[in-house]
């Protein structure tokens, strides 16, 4: 049997899936898949393209969102992206549909808010976000592009924290919008129109001793708080109210995290920030933070957890006034 592939363009005559296969592309793809992956790569290739094949008109949807102006450099660069949703994509909870709607859901939302220069800068990593100078040592955070590496897919930016020019951290998120999610406990509720999902919060290896010095540099603020509140900014810059991340059992990483002997937990990462475990291993945080009172403190640990709010605000409002200088 053969699939035809209906062009939603007028005058362009339907596609064969059988022409397509025999396709010197399509026969080059399939001898590389098999010599980097073996027969079970191959096997998974396949089958992720004939779910292209069966979904095209969705397919090329997508393809329409990615190629927009403020997006295109992005296809320009990595000429794979439309295919990410066809893998573990952001949470490995998330099926097909939810992967191809939170895919599209960031490139239409970053088409319709950021500038023109917005995405080829990212790619470039031009885009500085925030940075201080601390002890003769420079701390920043730029927002990169998606990783290149094949089984990195926990979102389509990057937030990566750098001392002294080299990542020492990075935080890794995507634009949804609400309903791209199957969230059943949260039926009746009033439904946010975008939020933020972090699919990755992981320090670069080989950076622990790096980590260690800029956690003391920032009077004991661990890099990834210091992202969070970064993140933080973003938001308030986009009228962004929730922020939803993976949990242990659902990084799309989490094979790999277990034998590297990581122990950073998702777990006492979102619960520093309140987070609500819903229904698919998904962690929701509501912003603004609802901070503990410095009365239920301990007196002596009260002026330094002043402080550290204080410097986490002061990091989340400068974020915010950089990103607002790359908006449309």
């Amino acid at each position: 049997m053969t699939v035809a592939l209906v062009d939603s363009r007028r005058g362009v005559a339907p596609l064969k899936a059988a022409d397509s296969a025999r396709s010197p592309g399509a026969m080059a793809f399939i001898k590389d898949k098999f010599k980097e992956h073996g027969l079970a790569g191959l096997m998974s290739s396949l089958n992720r393209f004939c779910g292209v094949l069966l979904t095209w008109r969705q397919h090329q949807a997508l393809v329409r969102v990615i190629d927009q102006p403020q997006t295109r450099a992005v296809r320009a660069r990595f000429p794979r992206v439309q295919y990410r949703y066809t893998l573990p994509y952001l949470s490995t909870s998330l099926d097909w549909q939810e992967r191809w709607s939170a895919l599209r859901s960031h490139y239409a939302f970053v088409n319709a808010v950021f500038g023109a220069d917005f995405s080829q800068r990212v790619l470039d990593d031009r885009l500085a976000i925030w940075h201080s100078e601390q002890d003769g040592h420079v701390l920043s955070v730029h927002i990169q592009g998606l990783c290149p590496v094949t089984k990195h897919r926990e979102g389509e930016l990057t937030l990566c924290f750098k001392m002294d020019g080299l990542p020492i951290y990075k935080m890794s998120f995507s634009f949804i919008r609400w309903g791209d999610l199957n969230l059943n406990d949260l039926v009746g509720t009033v439904p946010v129109e975008h939020a933020m999902y972090i699919g990755r919060v992981q320090g670069v290896s080989g950076a622990m001793e790096s980590i260690r010095l800029a956690t003391g540099l920032l009077g004991d603020i661990a890099p990834q708080d210091l992202l969070m509140s970064v993140l933080f900014g973003l938001a308030s810059a986009l009228n962004i109210r929730k922020v939803i991340g993976v949990s242990d059992e659902t990084c799309v990483s989490c094979d790999t995290i277990a034998v590297s002997d990581s122990s950073f937990s998702y777990k006492q990462f979102w619960d520093r920030y309140n987070g609500l475990l819903l229904s698919g291993g998904h962690v929701l945080v509501s912003l603004p933070l609802a901070e503990k009172p410095l009365s239920e403190i301990s007196s002596k640990h009260r002026k330094r957890t002043q402080r550290k709010r204080d410097f986490k605000k002061q990091v989340a409002t400068q974020s915010e006034q950089a990103l607002r200088l790359v908006l449309a």
